[in-house]
C-alpha cells in the first residue's frame, strides 16, 4: 500500500510543476529596423506618451495562470526607427500645441496602444501563441486634430521552436511580430488615410499620390 501510494506521489510532482510553469512574463525586444523606403519630404513630430512608453497588458487566465506582455520600453525605438525610415525629419514633442509643434514640423502624430489580446497553444489548439494589438494613431496640425485611425496588427510564433527554453520566448517572439506588423501596416497604409492625403497635399504637391 505505501509503494503504490508513494508511485502516485512521484506521478503526481510532474503534473504540479507544470502547473507551477502556467504564465509567464516577456518584454518585447527593441532591435527594430528602419525601413527602406522613399522618404516622405517633410518634418513631423512625434509624441511617445508615458501610457504608451509604460504600457503592459496583463491578464489571467482561469487554469493557465497569470500573462503579463511588456510592450511599453519597445515602443520608441519602434516608432523613432518607423520615422526615420518614413520621412525626411522628425522629432520628439511633448504636445501637440502650435507651440509644441513650431514652425518646422509640417504636423504632430500621437500614438497610443487601445487594445491587445493574445492566444496561448491550448486555445489555439495549435503550437502557436498569437498577440493581436491595436493602435490609434491621431494626426494634429497647430493643436487640431486632423484625423485618426486604427492600425491592427498580428504576430504569432511556433512553440516548436523554443521548446528547450519553455513558453515566455515563444510569447516574446509573437508580440514582437506583432509589433513589427504594425510598422509595416503603418508605412504601407500611411497615404491611403483620407485625412492624412489631404494633410499631405498641402504641405508637399504630389506626396500624396
Amino acid at each position: 500500500m505505501a509503494r503504490r501510494r508513494l508511485t502516485a506521489v512521484l506521478l503526481l510532482l510532474p503534473l504540479a510543476g507544470l502547473g507551477g510553469c502556467l504564465g509567464a512574463q516577456v518584454e518585447v525586444p527593441t532591435e527594430f529596423p528602419v525601413p527602406l523606403l522613399q522618404r516622405l519630404p517633410i518634418n513631423v513630430g512625434l509624441v511617445l506618451s508615458d501610457e504608451l512608453t509604460s504600457f503592459a497588458h496583463e491578464e489571467s487566465l482561469p487554469d493557465n495562470g497569470d500573462w503579463r506582455i511588456v510592450l511599453g520600453p519597445a515602443q520608441p525605438t519602434m516608432f523613432n526607427n518607423l520615422f526615420s525610415g518614413m520621412f525626411e525629419g522628425h522629432q520628439l514633442v511633448t504636445g501637440t500645441s502650435a507651440e509644441d509643434q513650431g514652425t518646422a514640423l509640417a504636423g504632430v502624430m500621437v500614438p497610443s496602444i487601445e487594445e491587445v489580446q493574445f492566444a496561448i497553444p491550448s486555445q489555439t489548439r495549435s503550437d502557436y501563441f498569437e498577440v493581436w494589438i491595436r493602435y490609434q494613431i491621431k494626426l494634429y496640425d497647430n493643436g487640431a486634430l486632423l484625423g485618426e485611425w486604427p492600425i491592427t496588427a498580428y504576430g504569432k510564433a511556433n512553440t516548436q521552436n523554443y521548446r528547450m527554453s519553455g513558453t515566455s520566448p515563444a510569447l516574446q517572439a509573437a508580440a514582437f511580430a506583432a509589433c513589427r506588423d504594425a510598422m509595416a501596416y503603418f508605412a504601407v497604409e500611411f497615404q491611403r488615410v483620407p485625412a492624412v492625403r489631404t494633410w499631405l497635399a498641402t504641405q508637399s504637391p504630389g506626396a500624396s499620390s
